[in-house]
């Protein structure tokens, strides 16, 4: 009997030891696991921070090389760094060329209008018109701050009216409309070579702008569509603008 209860509590000591070592073991593991994802989160943020400063460091030798700088810190809450055109943006709203909506937003999709085109190129250039000039444009209220690039680009004769001697200020830019002032905002010269495009040929009333601006490497289309009828968006116009205004951008 006494062996029987010796034997019984030899297996429960033995029991108890191999539990508390799984019991150990399996503490190890989750401490090791917690550990381990510690460390790759603390990577990742080191990684991050790494990413910026060389971001910071390419933007700082631009300076120092007489390339624009701008910040990598993006400026409105819906153009973030991997958009298309946000190095183009950033630079154009850093030198009060363009802004944004006061949420916030810069709004890149919307058809920007002739008023703001004109606005973004007087602002860029520093034109103006005379304090005394009076519109030619009929539908024009020259009291209204906001058409003060318009008054500028009319006066240089960079923005004109249509046949019926309206500027319809309120009226989305289409794309050969924005080639043709550009030319004459940059007086971009004569291309070099007359660039192919799938949807205009050199009959197209537009070509000859169009063509400047594909010489000057302003547009990217030679070869494509140039969809000269299509209405242009804020963030396009961004993109041509600092072209126009810069090599680094093209």
């Amino acid at each position: 009997m006494e062996k029987r209860l010796l034997f019984v509590g030899l297996i429960s000591v033995f029991v108890f030891i191999g539990c508390s070592e799984a019991s150990a073991d399996r503490t190890e593991e989750v401490a090791g696991a917690d550990w381990t994802e510690k460390q790759i989160s603390d990577r990742e943020n080191d990684l991050e921070a790494l990413e910026d400063r060389i971001t910071q460091l390419h933007q700082d030798i631009r300076a120092t090389g007489g390339s624009p700088s701008f910040s990598s810190t993006p400026l409105f809450d819906d153009v973030g760094k991997d958009y298309f055109a946000f190095e183009a943006i950033q630079y154009l709203a850093e030198e009060r060329v363009i802004g944004g909506y006061s949420d916030g937003t810069f709004r890149p999709n919307l058809t920007i209008t002739r008023h703001q085109t004109a606005n973004m190129i007087a602002n860029a250039l520093g034109l103006e018109a005379p304090e005394d000039y009076t519109f030619q444009a009929k539908d024009i209220d020259e009291m209204k701050e906001e058409y003060r690039g318009l008054a500028a680009l009319e006066y240089h004769g960079i923005m004109k009216g249509n046949n019926d001697g309206e500027m319809r200020p309120g009226d989305g830019l289409r794309r050969s409309q924005m080639a043709t002032i550009l030319v004459r905002a940059f007086d971009l010269p004569e291309a070099s070579m007359n660039h192919s495009f799938t949807d205009i040929d050199e009959e197209f009333s537009g070509y000859d702008a169009i063509n400047r601006i594909a010489d000057a490497r302003i547009t990217t289309e030679s070869g494509k569509a140039f969809r000269p009828n299509e209405l242009t968006t804020r963030a396009q116009f961004s993109l041509f603008m600092a072209r126009a205004m810069n090599d680094y951008f093209k």
